[in-house]
């Protein structure tokens, strides 16, 4: 059996590396599963805590929340690749459940601007994520509350470690890498 993945956009190869992040944590995925849980553990366990950590969401619509701009919830819809770009050079995380997730385009997305991408054992997400490397494997809505708070807290050193590893594994994703694959299965 051979598995051949999708590759990236362009537009997310060889990104420039900012390891100077702010304490945000971004949404891209447009479907919503699981995204009004992640605002109530945003709301009560990690904007407390963090006041100055700001959540963005895009590709979806906005949820009906009392002041969630309050809670520095913002919501974007959908936008351009280079205003996602923008945002993921800025972030320190990115969440994808991967309730449904067939791949998670998504997830390498941001893994090529150095973002560690947070998930459940769901999915096709699995064999994307290296546990403590580009990602984060989760059990429940609490132990992502707790993850998030703790990548918040991260020294420079745990930062620069997480970001190179998350921008490392996403060029195995760039197109000229799985053309090869494909190159060798039809030659084969």
């Amino acid at each position: 059996r051979i598995i051949i993945p999708n590759f990236l956009d362009k537009n997310f190869e060889n990104i420039k590396i900012n390891y100077n992040r702010k304490p945000i944590i971004i949404w891209s995925v447009s479907r919503e599963k699981g995204l009004k849980e992640t605002l109530s553990i945003w709301c009560k366990y990690i904007h407390k805590k963090h006041p100055n950590a700001e959540f963005h969401i895009f590709g979806t619509k906005k949820y009906n929340i009392l002041n969630y701009n309050k809670n520095n919830i913002y919501f974007h819809g959908r936008v351009s690749k280079k205003t996602l770009i923008k945002y993921y050079k800025n972030s320190i995380a990115s969440i994808c459940l991967g309730f449904d997730e067939t791949f998670c385009l998504n997830a390498i997305e941001s893994m090529s601007c150095g973002v560690p991408v947070l998930s459940f054992k769901k999915t096709a997400l699995i064999s994307l994520i290296k546990n403590n490397k580009n990602g984060f494997k989760l059990n429940n809505f609490l132990h992502l509350a707790n993850k998030i708070n703790k990548l918040i807290l991260y020294t420079k050193l745990q930062r620069i470690r997480i970001i190179d590893s998350s921008y490392k594994h996403s060029k195995k994703f760039y197109f000229e890498n799985v053309e090869k694959k494909w190159v060798k299965l039809i030659l084969k």
